[in-house]
């Protein structure tokens, strides 16, 4: 999508101006400058965003650490406030499901771009972890269904850190701040995991230098499903606490104890 003008210019892996583009009143990517207008309109073009995240974090943040298997159906609500604050962010700026990055025509390009970056640190982090002694694989007979769960799980993921953090932050920072920021906010939802929040942080940065090349939501899912897959069955569990975030590792301490 252009950055430069009103137009849309397609994808085709090769241009820059197939970057995320905020939409008006936000920070302008061709000069980084605030866009003209009343100091009102200003903060209020910076408003909703700083509300909009704040809310999607906070929904995060309270369900992993209060109510969380705390009553029935408590999956399905988070589910939806999920889903809602994102339609929410989206409609009020007249997004569409291609524009934040439901779309299949860059899906090569995004693809290519994430093998030269990712192929060869999560395979070495692969093989270390097996030397580490923490190949765990499970029965290859589950392994479509195993991974198949993992890019679902992957994609909602990526969603909510691509699609609503950073394009968010993008209506405020440029896209250097924006990335090291959304990066920053997933590795802080994935306390108090020393091991994860240092992966994530890594992880949500690259993801989201991808998405601002190639907006593509569905990559970004496989990429993740791909990865936590692997990393998941070679990685050591003292190494990793057990994939664990939120009160469940201080659960572990305390029973140490």
């Amino acid at each position: 999508m252009s950055v430069a003008g009103n137009e849309k210019q397609p994808d085709d892996g090769r241009s820059s101006r197939s970057r995320v583009r905020p939409p008006g009143g936000s920070y302008d990517v061709r000069m980084g400058e605030r866009s003209s207008g009343a100091g009102s309109e200003r903060l209020a073009s910076r408003a909703w965003p700083v509300a909009e995240i704040a809310a999607f974090f906070a929904l995060i943040v309270s369900y992993i650490w209060v109510w969380k298997e705390a009553f029935p159906g408590d999956r399905v609500v988070v589910l939806a406030l999920y889903v809602a604050l994102g339609v929410e962010t989206h409609w009020r700026r007249g997004e569409s499901a291609r524009e934040i990055g439901f779309r299949l025509d860059n899906l090569g390009a995004f693809g290519r771009l994430a093998a030269r970056w990712l192929a060869l640190p999560v395979g070495a982090a692969a093989v270390a972890g097996v030397a580490l002694g923490g190949a765990a694989f499970p029965p290859p007979a589950i392994w479509p269904l195993n991974i198949l769960w993992s890019v679902a799980w992957g994609t909602a993921q990526q969603y909510g850190l691509a699609c609503v953090f950073y394009r968010r932050l993008r209506d405020l920072l440029p896209a250097r701040r924006a990335t090291l920021a959304a990066g920053a906010i997933f590795a802080l939802l994935h306390l108090p995991n020393p091991f994860m929040i240092g992966l994530t942080l890594a992880l949500g940065v690259v993801a989201c230098a991808l998405y601002e090349r190639h907006p593509n939501v569905l990559g970004l899912g496989l990429v993740h499903g791909a990865t936590s897959f692997l990393l998941a069955n070679t990685l050591p569990g003292w190494l990793t606490f057990d994939w664990m975030v939120g009160p469940q590792i201080l659960d572990r301490v305390r029973h140490l104890f």
